[in-house]
């Protein structure tokens, strides 16, 4: 194995562990030193390889998010048919979002652990997922974005949307309504996203 390789290897078990614990216990009860008990490593190389327990939240976040959106995109092409309109590609992609989160709940309580964290810690602008709180065109996500446009052109979608409305609500679909977990059970939470996700389906189309 070459140095880089070992370099990525202990990364990766880093990064494997730390998930394995914030998602289990949360982040401020968890501490560097179990995280290097769960990778095999000593808290020295832990610290070498990340600097921080900050470091290791924000890679575990970032890591996470990535994992999620695979597993949506993953969705969307099993449920993808040929010769969709714009209008039926964006409500499959945001269905299949949907599903997603919901079959993710541990997914979803991290994020409101790493939100609260972040905030105390100064780390927003380092996760990835913060970005999609913006509400502005450009940030709407590629691939519902992407629909729309299809959508605008064959005519299978309102010409007149406001699309910084769409990407404030997906924004709200793509965090999964964190702020609210400690308001509401899981249940009621899971039920006003779809409700939310149906809603804008329906505004997009084309009458």
């Amino acid at each position: 194995m070459t140095r880089e390789q070992e370099r990525t290897t202990n990364r990766n078990a880093i990064i494997a562990a730390a998930t394995k614990r914030f998602l289990r216990d949360g982040i401020d009860k968890t501490t560097v030193a179990e995280i290097a008990e769960e990778a095999l490593l000593s808290a020295m190389s832990v610290y070498r390889y990340f600097g921080n327990k900050q470091a290791i939240a924000v890679a575990v976040a970032n890591h996470l998010l990535q994992e999620y959106l695979s597993e949506h995109r993953h969705r969307c092409a099993e449920a993808q048919k040929p010769n969709e309109t714009g209008h039926e590609a964006f409500a499959r992609i945001i269905r299949a979002y949907i599903e997603t989160y919901e079959a993710h709940p541990e997914y979803v309580d991290f994020l409101q652990d790493i939100g609260y964290y972040s905030m105390r810690e100064g780390l927003s602008y380092d996760l990835d997922y913060m970005q999609f709180g913006s509400i502005h065109v450009d940030h709407i996500d590629r691939p519902a974005r992407l629909a729309l446009s299809q959508g605008i052109k064959d005519g299978s979608i309102r010409s007149d949307i406001d699309l910084e409305l769409v990407g404030l609500t997906l924004a709200n679909l793509l965090t999964g309504g964190v702020s609210f977990r400690g308001l509401i059970n899981e249940k009621q939470q899971a039920a006003i996203i779809r409700q939310t996700a149906e809603m804008i389906i329906y505004y997009t189309k084309e009458a």
